[in-house]
């Protein structure tokens, strides 16, 4: 039944399917039905007047017949029922050539108020035809483009507003989506060369030594395992985002210590002082995912810290959020440079839980991760372990709470 129906439905040309048409002919309609009450109403008056003077207009002092403001001179021989009969068909046709006029009317009143609808209802309708006509033309590659209506604060417009800023998310988050895709490429790759690079050398050299295999696998085994931690937390991002992780109050204190002592023999290695700055606070979130993003940031800070530095590990409240951090004296960023996978993941994993990843480079660089405790308030622009207003690279920017 619904088949046979969209298929009588397909039939009908595009331009009466239109909301355009539709509106024109509820325009007229409406227009149409009160001209004709109104045209009605007249002819009942104009009829009721009539027929009033028939009972009491009719004079034959004088032999004449007054209707109305005219006058008629009266044969004297006339008589009065033949007076009454000639006032009848005047009234007749009086009302005839009312109701032909009115009906007249009535029809060039539905084409003009079809007509008039038709481009009442396309002007009405030009925002949405523009906001159809971008969405068209907007690409996945290519989010760039933008409605931006301007006009009266009416729903249209409120409407236009609404898609754009839809588009600026959308366009944020696919570039995020390429620039963590492209992370992962480059830095999934660099293991797998250097695996290859070192086995190929080793299986090349026919003087090859028990303790040169050793080497090339000390070389395999450290890069599988920096292999394993980025498949770990590229999983741990896809499982917050499938719906998969279980949202739990996270002690971030013991987030930090724990960080810590997986990380002190590593920076022991490289002459790093590693140090901790806490505060019991605690979040909602996905414990797994969190500890992943803070271990890739202390890897980071742990790879670019010159020897005899120190690296300062801390979390705590500012202004209704709860932040977790790590601060380096390494060479700071500049622009973009050295995010990495590792930097890529902590975006995602900080986007996943409704916060801001954010910078500060100056002397060193401090990262931090902005996490909701439920307010309503705005991120803060500060890094809470040095004071240092403002960031110099703000990955996702103020939250959208």
């Amino acid at each position: 039944m619904s088949e046979r129906r969209s298929d009588w439905r397909s039939r009908i040309p595009s331009v009466f399917r239109s909301v355009r048409f539709r509106l024109s002919a509820l325009y007229s309609a409406v227009v149409f039905g009160l001209g004709g009450l109104i045209l009605a109403l007249v002819y009942l008056a104009v009829r009721w007047q009539l027929t009033t003077q028939t009972e009491t207009r009719l004079f034959i002092r004088a032999r004449e017949l007054q209707l109305g403001q005219f006058r008629f001179l009266v044969d004297p021989q006339m008589e009065e029922a033949q007076v009454r009969t000639m006032e009848s068909l005047i009234n007749q046709f009086v009302l005839e050539k009312l109701a032909i006029y009115s009906l007249i009317g009535l029809g060039a009143l539905f084409v003009i108020s079809l007509v008039v609808g038709w481009i009442l209802a396309g002007r009405a309708l030009a925002p949405v035809d523009r906001i159809t006509q971008v969405a068209r033309e907007i690409e996945v590659s290519d989010l760039s483009r933008r409605i931006a209506l301007e006009g009266p604060d009416d729903e249209l417009t409120r409407l236009a507003a609404t898609f754009d800023s839809m588009l600026d998310r959308l366009q944020g988050a696919f570039q995020s989506q390429k620039r963590f895709l492209a992370d992962t490429s480059h830095d999934l790759r660099t293991p797998l060369s250097v695996i290859r690079s070192n086995v190929e050398v080793t299986l090349d050299d026919p003087q090859s030594t028990i303790e040169d295999w050793k080497a090339t696998g000390e070389i395999v085994t450290r890069n599988v395992g920096k292999m394993g931690s980025m498949i770990e937390g590229l999983l741990a991002a896809a499982r917050f985002e499938a719906g998969q992780a279980t949202m739990v109050a996270v002690d971030l204190a013991g987030l930090v210590r724990a960080a810590a002592d997986d990380q002190r023999a590593a920076a022991a290695d490289v002459e790093v002082d590693l140090q901790e700055s806490i505060e019991a606070v605690e979040v909602q979130g996905e414990p797994l995912s969190l500890g992943r993003a803070l271990g890739n940031l202390v890897d980071n800070a742990i790879r670019v810290a010159p020897p005899g530095s120190k690296i300062e590990m801390g979390c705590g409240r500012r202004q209704g959020w709860v932040y977790l951090a790590v601060a380096d004296d390494g060479p700071g960023f500049s622009g973009g440079d050295g995010t990495g996978l590792g930097l890529g993941i902590v975006e995602q994993v900080t986007k996943m839980h409704r916060g801001a990843f954010e910078i500060f480079s100056d002397q060193g660089a401090t990262m931090v991760m902005w996490l909701p405790d439920g307010s309503d308030t705005a991120c803060p622009d500060l890094d809470p372990l040095r004071g240092r207003p403002g960031p110099v690279m703000g990955f996702s920017g103020s939250p959208a709470l």
